[in-house]
C-alpha cells in the first residue's frame, strides 16, 4: 500500500489519531480531517486515493461530503464509518458512491482494513483502465496514426 493517499474525516480527535497511526503502519500516507468542510478543502489540494469518514459529525455528515465530492467531481473511493448501522444509512451511502459501511466501535480494525483494501482494489483497477486508454491515445511510432488520404 506504499504510496497511498487515505483522508480520515471524524469529529472525534482521538480516533483520528488511533486511525492515523495504523493506516501509516500499514503504508498509507495519512491526512486527517475533523469536519466534512475541512475534508473538502484537502480533497481540493491533494490526491486522495481513499476517504474514511464518519457519518455523524456536526455540520456536514458524511453523507453530505459524499454527495459534495461526488458534486464537485473529485475521484476517490470512500468507506463510511458510524456508530448509527442501519439499512437507510448503508444504503444512503452507497447512493453517494461509498464502497463499504463500517460499524463502530472499531475495537477490531478488520473489518474497516477489508473496506479500504477493496477501496484500493477498486482505486487500482481505475488507474490501470486510465492508463491502458492513455497508452490508446497516444500517436504510434513511425507515423501509422497518420491520415492516409
Amino acid at each position: 500500500m506504499s504510496g497511498n493517499n487515505i483522508l480520515l474525516v471524524d469529529d472525534d480527535e482521538i480516533i483520528l489519531q488511533l486511525l492515523s497511526i495504523h493506516f501509516r503502519g500499514r503504508g498509507f500516507r495519512c491526512s486527517t480531517a475533523s469536519s466534512g468542510v475541512e475534508a473538502l478543502e484537502l480533497l481540493a489540494r491533494q490526491r486522495v486515493h481513499v476517504l474514511v469518514t464518519d457519518l455523524q459529525m456536526p455540520g456536514m455528515d458524511g453523507i453530505e461530503l459524499l454527495h459534495q465530492i461526488h458534486e464537485r467531481g473529485i475521484i476517490t473511493r470512500s468507506v463510511v464509518v458510524t456508530g448509527y448501522a442501519s439499512l437507510a444509512n448503508l444504503t444512503a451511502c452507497l447512493r453517494e458512491g461509498a464502497v463499504a459501511l463500517v460499524a463502530k466501535p472499531l475495537n477490531d480494525l478488520t473489518e474497516l482494513d477489508r473496506a479500504v483494501d477493496q477501496a484500493m482494489s477498486l482505486v487500482g483497477a481505475w488507474m490501470r483502465q486510465m492508463d491502458s486508454i492513455v497508452q490508446l491515445r497516444q500517436p504510434r511510432a513511425g507515423g501509422e496514426d497518420m491520415d492516409r488520404t
